[in-house]
């Protein structure tokens, strides 16, 4: 059964003063940490889980990130999403192709994407939590349009420093997506050749840009 909005914001009231911290301050206090970095790199892992078929799948990677549109995207097994200011990389091993497109104004960088789902879900419940043996606040948001395919929206946050610990993304038919990050590192040096893409040899090339640019 989906939440109404009139329950939304009964619930969001009652998680107010939950462990001194509401919702919306953990969500502002983890915006701010973000705002202040210039650059950022973490190891992440993406875990999706099949409810259909009861199965699990994960795969692990790293993510750098430089202000103001600047990002790198590793993956295991050699996949690579890579935006150098000017245009996005993206290289799909097992398709033998790499796909350039023009980087535009509203393409949201990861790390602007991480918090997207701040203007779309709102919070209705505050835990205390572990997450790996690490204390932190367990954020339960659900979404404010109630067609959503997505039912709840979990944010781990270690409020030490109010670094993100985790993502998971709930929905209706039990399918589940999280990404837990570790190793972060923010405001530390990152080469520029860490956001340039060569293209491997024998690689086909699609350049979706009206006018390519070397």
């Amino acid at each position: 059964m989906r939440l109404s909005l009139w329950t939304i914001s009964c619930m969001c009231l009652a998680a107010s003063t939950a462990f001194g911290q509401s919702g919306e301050e953990i969500i502002a206090r983890v915006q701010k940490r973000l705002a202040s970095y210039k650059t950022f790199s973490a190891r992440f892992e993406k875990q999706f889980y099949w409810a259909v078929l009861d199965k699990y799948r994960s795969r692990e990677g790293q993510i750098y990130l430089r202000r103001p549109n600047r990002f790198r995207i590793e993956l295991e097994g050699g996949d690579v999403v890579v935006a150098d200011g000017k245009a996005v990389w993206s290289y799909v091993v097992h398709n033998g192709q790499v796909v350039i497109s023009p980087y535009e104004a509203e393409i949201k960088t990861p790390w602007e994407v991480f918090f997207d789902y701040t203007e779309r879900y709102v919070p209705i419940a505050v835990e205390e939590s572990a997450l790996g043996g690490r204390p932190c606040y367990l954020l339960i948001m659900a979404p404010e349009n109630e067609a959503s395919v997505v039912e709840q929206m979990r944010v781990w946050v270690d409020p030490r420093g109010w670094i993100l610990l985790q993502v998971e993304q709930r929905e209706a038919n039990g399918n589940r997506t999280a990404y837990v990050l570790r190793d972060h590192r923010a405001n530390r040096r990152i080469a520029d050749e860490v956001f340039s893409f060569k293209v491997p040899e024998g690689v086909e090339v699609l350049d979706t840009r009206e006018s390519p640019v070397e």
